[in-house]
């Protein structure tokens, strides 16, 4: 059941092609399966995505070929391999690209072996291939290796464009464009296909024929990245396809040339003293290019000399990806005082991959030493501990491959950063097919000035209940208390639909108010009737919120453990989260009022004309067979009310009697930042930002200035209703009898 679809990344690697991840869509072709494609590409090609890549890359390099090889029979629940996730950030990406756009887009995927071969899915409409292996260049390319579900046929085994997959299901007039997809096919233009031998590298025993023939708009030249990304350590970031082949259109250096290497030469001779010779060339606009290009041509046989360290700070000092894991004989002390002169110009980004010797110590000194930028705090045994703190201009640290760096350090002491860390990538991505143990809850508490995401959903079936109202039109909060059979996603009952969430991703204040109005803007674009998939998605706005490029949607990020791997039906099945998680004093919690039903229009639910929710699938349609034909023609049209709150639980000396502070997004930016003197400047960029990003949000969406605001919080944050103690699963109603029993509510009393 369902038009389902496989999606793959490939990437030459040492020489050969070799598989990196691979998905399931269950629902994905036509020109669904071009959007997804193009929204992933575009984020592979995105710059702030490139050296998370790149470390990866380098990391698929260091594997011997028993790595490649498939583990055994894919179903075999007993095989670590089976579900490990070795690339976690192209995963994502991959993920992320396929799976969701702030349009409005959702559909869950399914994580396969990354091994798993083009042909061992459950297919009916062809599979997605991307090779990275040019970061500049993705190639892209659709198969059908069996036979689509199309309207026509298309030659198998083959690389095939946008243009011949989308033509299999449409037909398409370059005259009249009936379809509307002319424009969506003008954005491959000029995109190279995977080459043929490629894909007969990566899969040798499928019987693989030419390159599409029918596309002319497409260059698919021989790919002209010869060596992959494995020789990233020794070449730095990797160079533009243009770059690359003006660095080598000529072979014959002119004089000036042979000079400027001869002089770099000179210089990297640990006897001469760089800083003086320096002087002399430092006119030059090519020479720091040049000097930095040496550099991490011989970055693994670098020797920590005063010069050397002098012309790698030189090299760098313009930079704003600062990537020191190709430099091997350097020491800590030797990074700690590079940092120490760089973080405080261009620098934003500190990439420190693929180091497995590098400790949670080792990090602390590189990010500041135990005088600059680390305090001494007493840890909750009582012992001493360095934490980390601020540090120049950095935003971001990439630390992939480095296994002695815990996910609880950095939880605990890098949530003021942008973190791209290996674990933390990998935890959202639990396979179904191999159920992870149950994960202990991850909070960045030390960073994060909200500690929790709190989901409150009104139903469209409680929202006939007369019972339910006040005689005002509002909501009764107090009898909307939370009850066994609201634990149910189909909940029918007076129960309060609410869920807790905690925020295991590091989120400064920014980057908070940017996650939210990301996550807005996706809800007010959803069709939500049902509330299963929020979560999911909620993970993907939280996963590309960027703190380095604001509105950036391409770029990607670890996603939320307790959003993705969310499961209404079984709330902690793999993290714990849910119901009865308590808002500590001066802890902040994002409130969401989700309020969704059936009506006329907009208008019609302004006046409180709520009509009964229609009925889908076999059963419903028999049972409407029953209902009086007035019922059976209504225009039922989903609308929905999306509201937010900030809230801070205070402590008693400051409350007065209440509980909460409740604000908007300006009102948290200026408590938060309100200690800190160096901050108004953000604070007012931040709420300039917010004034003019929340005029977007369509109609019902935007702050919630009821003044019942503190009710609802008095209704999550209370011991009535819910046993925080109590170990019983939540008794799970039949679906259809709820929605049928509802249904009647809703004609009798509506």
């Amino acid at each position: 059941m369902g038009q389902r679809h496989q999606l793959f990344v490939i990437a030459k690697i040492n020489g050969h092609y070799r598989q990196l991840c691979a998905i399931h869509h269950q629902w994905l072709y036509g020109h669904t399966a071009l959007r997804r494609c193009l929204d992933t590409l575009k984020i592979f090609e995105n710059a702030t995505n490139r050296m998370p890549l790149q470390q990866e890359l380098t990391a698929a390099a260091k594997q011997d070929n028993d790595f490649w090889e498939p583990a055994g029979p894919r179903d075999s629940y007993h095989n670590p391999k089976n579900s490990h996730i070795p690339f976690p950030f192209i995963m994502t990406c991959l993920i992320v690209g396929a799976s969701f756009n702030l349009d409005g887009y959702y559909h869950g995927v399914l994580v396969e072996p990354f091994y798993m071969a083009y042909d061992e899915g459950d297919n009916n409409n062809g599979i997605t291939i991307f090779d990275i292996t040019d970061l500049a260049n993705v190639r892209y390319c659709f198969v059908d290796f069996y036979g689509m579900e199309s309207k026509r046929e298309v030659d198998l085994m083959t690389p095939l464009s946008a243009r011949t997959y989308l033509e299999a299901y449409y037909d398409l007039d370059e005259a009249d464009d009936p379809t509307g997809f002319l424009p969506l096919l003008d954005k491959f233009r000029g995109r190279d296909l995977v080459a043929t031998s490629a894909l007969m590298e990566t899969w040798p025993k499928g019987e693989w024929q030419e390159d599409d023939p029918l596309d002319e708009t497409i260059d698919t030249s021989t790919n002209p990245s010869a060596g992959g990304l494995a020789a990233a350590e020794q070449s730095g970031p990797t160079e533009s396809k243009e770059s690359a082949a003006s660095a080598q259109k000529d072979k014959t250096k002119s004089l000036r040339e042979h000079t400027m290497d001869n002089f770099i030469d000179i210089l990297l001779d640990p006897s001469q003293d760089a800083a003086a010779l320096m002087a002399e060339v430092d006119v030059l606009i090519d020479f720091v290019p040049k000097l930095r290009r040496r550099l991490y041509d011989q970055a693994a046989t670098l020797s920590p000399s005063p010069s050397h360290l002098t012309l790698l700070q030189k090299a760098l000092e313009k930079d704003v990806d600062v990537d020191l894991s190709p430099f091997k004989m350097l020491t800590v002390h030797h990074f700690s005082e590079l940092v120490a002169k760089l973080c405080h110009g261009n620098m934003r980004s500190l990439t420190l991959s693929n180091m497995p010797d590098l400790t949670e110590d080792d990090l602390v000194l590189i990010l500041g030493g135990a005088s600059a930028s680390t305090d001494e705090t007493e840890s909750s045994t009582g012992s001493s501990e360095k934490v980390v703190g601020a540090m120049g201009n950095i935003t971001s640290i990439i630390l992939l491959e480095t296994p002695k760096i815990s996910i609880d350090f950095v939880a605990v002491h890098l949530g003021q950063y942008d973190v791209w860390h290996s674990e933390l990538l990998r935890r959202p991505l639990a396979n179904p097919h191999y159920p992870p143990k149950k994960l202990p809850a991850l909070q960045f508490l030390g960073a994060n000035t909200v500690s929790q995401l709190v989901w409150v959903g009104i139903s469209s079936m409680q929202s006939y209940d007369s019972k339910l109202r006040l005689p005002d039109g509002k909501f009764n909060w107090s009898e909307l208390k939370y009850s066994v059979e609201a634990s149910s996603r189909f909940s029918g009952d007076r129960g309060l639909k609410y869920k807790n969430y905690p925020l295991d991703i590091p989120l400064p204040v920014g980057k908070t108010a940017h996650a939210l109005q990301r996550l807005l803007q996706y809800l007010t674009s959803a069709n939500l009737g049902w509330f299963e998939d929020w979560p999911k998605a909620a993970a993907r706005c939280l996963a590309t919120t960027s703190a380095i490029e604001e509105g950036v949607s391409s770029s990607v990020g670890p996603m939320s453990t307790t959003f993705n791997l969310d499961d209404d039906r079984d709330s902690d099945r793999y993290v714990q989260s849910g119901k009865g998680m308590y808002l500590k004093p001066d802890q902040w919690a994002i409130v969401l009022v989700h309020e969704a039903y059936e009506a006329k229009d907009q208008a019609a639910l302004d006046k409180r004309e709520l009509e009964a929710v229609n009925m889908f699938g076999p059963r419903g349609q028999e049972e409407m067979k029953e209902w009086p034909a007035e019922d059976k023609t209504r225009a039922f049209k989903p609308v929905k009310r999306l509201r937010y709150a900030f809230a801070k639980a205070l402590p008693e000396s400051e409350s007065s009697g209440q509980r909460f502070l409740i604000t908007d997004v300006p009102g948290y930016v200026k408590h938060v930042l309100a200690g800190n003197k160096d901050a108004s400047a953000e604070t007012e960029r931040l709420c300039a930002w917010w004034a003019k990003a929340s005029q977007s949000f369509g109609e019902g969406t935007g702050y919630y200035e009821d003044d019942d605001g503190a009710k609802i919080l008095q209704r999550i944050y209370s011991d009535e209703g819910f046993d925080a103690g109590s170990q019983s699963k939540p008794r799970l109603v039949d679906p259809f009898e709820d929605m049928m029993r509802l249904m009647s509510l809703g004609r009798t009393e509506g």
